[in-house]
């Protein structure tokens, strides 16, 4: 099954992840020099503060998962947004033929989509014991709630989105 995840939130996550692995390396010795994590342009930052703010619907894992699976059945894959901003990353998936059809289907615009995923991958790694970079917007708490009341709901779409299972199934304690 080809991994959708990288079309929207990864980008972000991307970007973020080696700073926020960094972040967990343990002090080195004092005479030892110490690699500073790289600077976050202020697009990121926006981009970051956008995505950890974004409010999932209640309904969302439902309807992602299903979206996800007609987009791999109709053979739609989003582009790769790779150094894109959240809006670059909007404007390719607008340009996909076929795409906001799938997405008006079950209840979405591109950008709800691209946000919705974004917060899902952003809320995941968050949730799931990464240690977050000082100054690092926290999730949405109305998000935990959902993945605290939905655990079920995350797996399947995370499963859909081509992570197996087992690969950051435990969310937010």
């Amino acid at each position: 099954m080809p991994r959708l995840l990288p079309a929207a939130g990864l980008a972000v996550l991307a970007a973020i992840l080696p700073v926020s692995a960094r972040a967990q390396i343990p002090d080195q010795a004092p005479n030892q020099a110490q690699e500073q994590p790289p600077q976050l342009s202020e697009q990121m930052r926006a981009d970051l503060a956008q995505g950890m703010a974004y409010r999932l619907p209640d309904d969302f894992f439902p309807r992602a998962r299903a979206t996800l699976q007609a987009l791999q059945a109709s053979g739609i894959q989003p582009p790769d947004s790779t150094g894109m901003s959240l809006n670059q990353t909007i404007t390719a998936m607008d340009s996909i033929p076929g795409l906001q059809n799938i997405l008006a289907m079950h209840g979405f615009t591109t950008e709800t989509f691209v946000m919705g995923i974004t917060a899902f991958g952003m809320t995941l790694a968050a949730t799931n014991g990464q240690k977050l970079p000082a100054g690092f917007p926290a999730p949405n708490p109305a998000n935990i709630a959902l993945f605290k009341s939905h655990p079920q709901d995350v797996t399947a779409l995370m499963q859909a989105m081509g992570t197996p299972p087992g690969n950051g199934e435990q969310t937010a304690q």
